[in-house]
C-alpha cells in the first residue's frame, strides 16, 4: 500500500476522562469498514465488592482478553495497574506489527501517564509508525500535552468520535477496503 502523504500516520481522539467506551465504538466502526486491525481497547467493569473497576484489555487481533488491573483488596488505594499485564499486551502487539501482512491500523484506547513516562504502549506506537502503520489513539484531556510532546508535531488531533469516524473512512478509502 502506498500511503497518501496528506493522511496523517498518527491521529489522536481527545475525550473527557471516563469516556473510554468511545474507543470501543471507533474500533467497531474500523472493523465494519473492513480495515485489518491491531490494537488494545480498555474497558472497565464495575465491581460491587470494590470501590474500583476491573480494567480489561480487548485484543483487536483476536487474542484472549487481558486483565490489566491487580486486585489488591477492597480497602486498597492508589493505582491498580498490573504493569506485567500491560507489558504482555505490548509484547502481543509487537508480534503483530512484525508480521506480514501488516495491519491497516493500530488502535489504542489510551495514551496516559505510563506512555508519557516512556513505558506502556509508547514503543508500540513508535514501532507502528516505523512500519508505516497508521495509529489512532485515545487520550483524555489531562494527558493531551504529554501525547503532543511525544508525537512532536506528527499528530492529527481529532475532536471526538465523529472526527475519528471520518478519519477511518479516509483510511478505508485509501486502503481500497471501502469507499469513503
Amino acid at each position: 500500500m502506498t500511503r497518501d502523504p496528506d493522511l496523517p500516520i498518527l491521529a489522536v481522539v481527545v475525550h473527557r476522562p471516563g469516556e473510554g467506551a468511545m474507543m470501543e465504538r471507533v474500533a467497531a466502526a474500523a472493523a465494519a469498514a473492513g480495515l485489518r486491525l491491531a490494537g488494545m481497547i480498555q474497558h472497565d467493569v464495575a465491581r460491587a465488592d470494590r470501590p474500583y473497576s476491573t480494567m480489561l484489555l480487548t485484543d483487536l487481533s483476536g487474542g484472549p482478553e487481558i486483565v490489566l488491573s491487580q486486585d489488591r483488596g477492597a480497602a486498597s488505594e492508589g493505582c491498580h495497574l498490573d504493569t506485567a499485564a500491560l507489558e504482555e499486551a505490548v509484547g502481543r502487539l509487537a508480534v503483530v506489527l512484525d508480521a506480514t501482512p501488516l495491519p491497516d491500523l493500530l488502535i489504542l484506547s489510551k495514551f496516559a501517564r505510563r506512555e508519557a513516562e516512556g513505558h506502556g504502549f509508547r514503543q508500540t506506537i513508535e514501532r507502528a509508525v516505523d512500519h508505516g502503520v497508521p495509529v489512532l489513539v485515545g487520550v483524555s484531556d489531562p494527558h493531551l500535552d504529554g501525547f503532543r510532546a511525544f508525537a512532536d508535531g506528527l499528530e492529527l488531533v481529532l475532536d471526538g468520535e465523529a472526527a475519528a469516524i471520518d478519519f477511518l473512512r479516509e483510511l478505508a478509502a485509501e486502503t481500497g477496503r471501502v469507499s469513503a
